[in-house]
């Protein structure tokens, strides 16, 4: 690792001395500790993440230590914390003790006197705990001192600041510095005495696109013919073109196939010799089937998906396209988000994300925004439209059960949509 561990001891040493005047807890690490940090750590990409996962990782290791000398079990997956990238988070949680649900919060410098935590590690159901515990981590002397506590019952009734970066500050002073009192409650209190927030995100709220394959929607998505209406958006985008006829078009489908120009296979009837000049169109379709499932390459597989939607949009090698209109929600604007899917051969599954304008509307409103986030809330995009844009759209792919979030955002109005792959 590369990090620059000179500047962030610097910042633990000038600290050690308060808290060992105060004799907090500490915990001993041992070499395996950092080795096992140093390889956890590097499932993350760039520095600050891989600095804050190796601070993590030495934070966990102790605090199961510190708990198993007070006969209690730390349960966490660790495959699961680098997963949802919880482990680079400035918090990890759940971690499981019992019944109870543990947060940690680990730090190299707790100078500020002020404790950062994600939104989300206090609102979502799937992350807030019982218990939040604030651990300092010492590189340079091989220690960790447990710092602290509070109970989400009594957290949430503090001053939480909020910041832009969706997270939460409290100070420090607002946490128990009585480490053995935290073991007394993880021994004696029953879980049933804080009260979490409750999980929301159940079938109603929570959309599961793979649901879509098996031709199961929620009553709000619609098929994207009924809710465009006479809007040719695939058309349009092949050939810009508003005079474009049908012929016209699939002319222009035959000049996309026809970068993919194999030898026909006299065995199989379906295999079109895509160099011919004139297809009809049972013949462009499967062309574009056959492309659909040859090539690795994301972006084609996409371009011929679009086309099947425009000749043959019920065949099943094209995945599930639905809309919904959110004109209700965003100030009125009548906008519409649209969702396409598309299954690949690995079981993971492409994902495209399209807002389009509605009714009358030739063009989106400037400066409206689709913004995903992760599970806990973290951006992972964001796409904003321009002065005459007809649509914006944003693409990947996700494994099943991967959740996420959209976000779509006008001056003030924000519509949230969560779902899950």
């Amino acid at each position: 690792m590369n990090f620059d561990l000179d500047s962030e001891r610097s910042k633990g040493n000038a600290n050690s001395l308060s808290y060992r005047q105060l004799q907090l807890e500490t915990v001993d690490l041992e070499p395996e500790n950092f080795q096992q940090a140093t390889l956890l750590s590097r499932h993350f990409n760039n520095e600050p993440q891989q600095w804050q996962a190796y601070l993590n990782a030495l934070a966990v290791f102790a605090l199961e230590q510190w708990l198993s000398d007070r006969h209690l079990t730390l349960t966490y997956q660790v495959d699961s914390l680098i997963k949802t990238q919880v482990l680079s988070s400035e918090a990890i949680s759940p971690l499981q003790v019992g019944n109870f649900k543990l947060c940690l919060l680990s730090n190299a410098s707790l100078e500020d006197q002020e404790i950062k935590i994600p939104k989300n590690m206090i609102d979502s159901p799937d992350f807030a705990a019982h218990f939040y515990t604030i651990i300092q981590v010492f590189i340079e002397e091989y220690q960790v001192i447990v710092v602290g506590f509070l109970r989400y019952d009594q957290l949430i009734k503090k001053n939480l600041k909020n910041t832009k970066e969706n997270y939460y500050k409290l100070s420090l002073e607002a946490f128990n510095a009585e480490p053995s009192h935290l073991i007394f409650n993880l021994k004696y209190l029953s879980p049933a005495a804080i009260k979490l927030p409750e999980n929301r995100f159940i079938e109603n709220t929570f959309e599961q696109l793979t649901r879509w394959l098996d031709q199961t929607f929620t009553k709000d998505w619609q098929p994207i013919e009924e809710l465009l209406g006479k809007r040719r958006p695939i058309i349009q985008m092949c050939l810009r073109s508003d005079e474009a006829t049908y012929q016209s078009f699939i002319n222009a489908v035959q000049k996309f196939l026809k970068q993919f120009s194999t030898p026909p296979i006299q065995e199989d009837k379906n295999q079109v010799n895509l160099a011919e000049s004139e297809l009809s169109s049972t013949e462009v379709s499967h062309a574009l089937v056959q492309v659909l499932e040859t090539t690795e390459d994301e972006e084609t597989r996409w371009q011929a998906a679009e086309l099947l939607w425009e000749i043959a949009p019920s065949h099943p090698a094209i995945g599930v396209r639905r809309a919904i209109d959110l004109g209700m929600q965003l100030s009125g604007i009548s906008v519409a988000l649209m969702i396409a899917i598309l299954p690949r051969a690995n079981q993971r599954i492409a994902i495209l994300l399209r807002i389009y304008p509605l009714q009358e509307q030739s063009f989106l409103p400037a400066n409206l925004k689709l913004i995903g986030l992760d599970e806990m809330g973290q951006s992972l995009f964001e796409v904003r439209s321009r002065e005459r844009d007809d649509y914006i759209q944003f693409k990947f792919t996700a494994d099943p059960g991967d959740q996420f979030s959209l976000e779509i955002v006008l001056n003030n109005a924000t519509v949230t949509k969560h779902f899950m792959v």
